[in-house]
């Protein structure tokens, strides 16, 4: 995925939105969202090449977690950036996914930035072009392909434009993220098109608490693909300490 979203509001729950376009080859295959592990059970998006995902929701503890490559492709050395949202997903709490993430030596993976995070604390690590891992503290936060020190336009507008959306009603916020993602703005739109490469999928994810209260999911760039409900296996959320 090569633009990602994020931002949080506070209400009795609090809530984390996560709105991503998943830029890739067209020929790569991959799966529409379902569970990817059972226990805990952790649910998104499957490539079937690296066996991995993109963006990945632990339903048992309420947190995202999701990726995009700081460049295109990974060398055969390197490990699959997909798997380790998968790993890092199916961790028990978020803590446990922090201190996972600070173990592994992130140099071993294809260039990436990442996001992990739920409703009270967000995450984003990155190994481009060195490995480190920062707290979020604003509210609303976007990745793409760049730097973290360097966003690009497609990035900065993605940020601006969610800042001002951060006071809508759910269903408004919900419909306006489907927009955004299917945007044409600017010589570096949010939607991309080309021959062999260019925007496969979206997804919108909003948690309330830690329950998933939206989960929706375009099957194709979403400027001509409709957003369609995902339905989230139910689960009860584990208790925070």
């Amino acid at each position: 995925m090569c633009v990602l979203l994020t931002l949080v509001r506070g209400s009795a729950a609090g809530e984390l939105w996560v709105a991503a376009n998943r830029d890739e080859r067209l020929d790569r295959p991959w799966e529409p969202p379902r569970v990817l592990r059972p226990d805990p059970p952790v649910f998104g998006g499957r490539d079937v090449v690296g066996g991995g995902s993109w963006l990945a929701v632990n339903l048992e503890a309420g947190f995202v977690v999701a990726v995009t490559n700081a460049r295109r492709g990974a060398l055969p050395r390197e490990r699959s950036r997909g798997a380790l949202v998968v790993d890092l997903a199916a961790e028990r709490t978020l803590p446990e996914a922090l201190a996972l993430l600070s173990e592994l030596d992130l140099a071993r993976y294809g260039l990436f930035n990442l996001f992990l995070g739920d409703n009270r604390e967000r995450w984003l690590a990155t190994n481009h072009p060195f490995s480190r891992v920062e707290r979020v503290q604003a509210p609303v936060a976007a990745i793409g392909n760049d730097p973290l020190d360097a966003p690009g336009d497609r990035v900065m507008r993605a940020s601006e434009r969610a800042m001002s959306m951060r006071e809508l009603p759910a269903d408004a916020l919900r419909a306006d993220l489907e927009r955004l993602l299917g945007d044409h703005e600017g010589e570096d739109s949010l939607c991309r098109h080309g021959e062999t490469y260019g925007t496969v999928c979206s997804t919108v994810v909003g948690l309330a608490g830690s329950e998933v209260a939206t989960y929706r999911f375009a099957a194709g760039p979403p400027c001509v693909t409709a957003f369609a409900h995902v339905a989230v296996p139910r689960h009860r959320p584990r208790v925070r300490r």
